[in-house]
């Protein structure tokens, strides 16, 4: 996906949410496909009781419609919207898309950031996955699932020093893309 970056706009760091959130559909599709496999095997057998060795064959393609819609609401659209997901550190700003956000790219411009808070559980040291708070005046932004969330809030504070320090080239760059500058 192309992103929308401003005039000499770079991209620093280009992540998507972590696949921890993958987990449950995971988990989800294979107790949904045992369960399915015994509920197949079941309505096999020879030896059925005779209201049911009737059905038999209508009771197999009802499981396998019920399995194909459960599978298609608890791991096909949860791994959509995985996909989907994105968080971008640029020179200039961080751009997020959450896996509930309807596919909106949002942003936060990295002058209106006052401080990054990076919360990562103590049991959570192997993928370092966390959630980063980004505090601004008026309010603050969380975005879940952020790999390597330490990493990347140190990231972030060295681009805002770094922005801080020459505020008025990324001025004039912003203002030269957004159509308000000379």
């Amino acid at each position: 996906m192309k992103l929308p970056l401003h005039e000499r706009e770079r991209v620093v760091i280009k992540t998507r949410e972590h696949s921890r959130v993958l987990r449950q559909p995971i988990t989800a599709f294979l107790i949904l496909t045992a369960l399915c496999t015994f509920a197949l095997g079941y309505l096999s057998r020879e030896d059925l009781s005779d209201w049911l060795a009737n059905n038999a064959n209508v009771w197999m393609i009802v499981s396998v419609v019920l399995w194909a819609a459960l599978v298609l609401i608890w791991v096909l659209l949860p791994w959509i919207r995985w996909t989907r997901s994105l968080v971008v550190l640029t020179t200039e700003r961080i751009m997020f898309r959450s896996t509930y956000s309807q596919g909106k790219l949002q942003s936060v411009g990295l002058f209106t950031v006052r401080d990054l808070v990076a919360y990562a559980k103590s049991n959570n040291a192997m993928t370092r996955a966390g959630t980063l708070d980004i505090v601004m005046n008026q309010g603050y932004v969380r975005i879940s699932h952020v790999p390597a969330v330490g990493y990347f809030r140190s990231l972030a504070v060295e681009t805002m020093t770094n922005l801080r320090n020459n505020p008025g080239a990324a001025h004039t760059e912003t203002t030269k893309s957004e159509g308000m500058g000379a």
